[in-house]
């Protein structure tokens, strides 16, 4: 089975049981948690890498890891993945979990990219702005990129909107070369 499908079929398991549960909000939060732990520490990924170590060792470790920072369900959850020796998958499981709560929330993730950091006020300007264009509520992601010079790069599902000083440049280049 392929490694998407695997996640795909987790994610939809875990999402299906904490919305039975009433706990879809808690899950998430855990499932950021780990998703950032996996990601991030160089030794939590080795350990679920190794195949050298023990299935018994890799739930005994991620549950002491996690059993004071999760819910119930989310330590029920990582004893389930590792004793099915699926624990290469977690951040995909986490990933995709977070998405499935994202869809059953309608909240849309707009993405932007600026030449400086955004100040608080032009922050929620943004969002302001972007909620009321998509009719949903937007969770912003924000990249500092120098190389646009100024303005901003806007995505979010499949639109996109390049306001940015490179972008309008390579524009006029592209003009002027026609």
């Amino acid at each position: 089975m392929k490694a998407g499908r695997i996640a795909v079929r987790y994610a939809r398991a875990l999402f299906l049981s904490a919305g039975e549960q009433g706990v879809l909000d808690t899950v998430r939060k855990d499932m950021e948690l780990i998703l950032a732990t996996v990601s991030d520490m160089a030794e939590v990924i080795s350990l679920l890498e190794s195949p050298v170590v023990e299935t018994r060792k890799k739930t005994s470790i991620l549950v002491s890891l996690f059993e004071h920072r999760v819910s119930a369900l989310a330590l029920d959850f990582i004893r389930l993945v590792t004793g099915n020796n699926r624990e290469e998958y977690f951040a995909a499981i986490c990933r995709h979990y977070i998405k499935l709560y994202k869809e059953e929330k309608g909240i849309k993730v707009a993405h932007i990219e600026t030449a400086r950091p955004l100040t608080e006020a032009l922050r929620q300007e943004m969002i302001t702005i972007i909620t009321r264009a998509f009719k949903a509520d937007i969770e912003l992601e924000e990249e500092v990129r120098k190389d646009l010079i100024g303005g901003f790069l806007l995505r979010v599902e499949d639109k996109q909107l390049d306001s940015s000083v490179k972008g309008k440049l390579g524009r006029i280049k592209k003009a002027l070369q026609k």
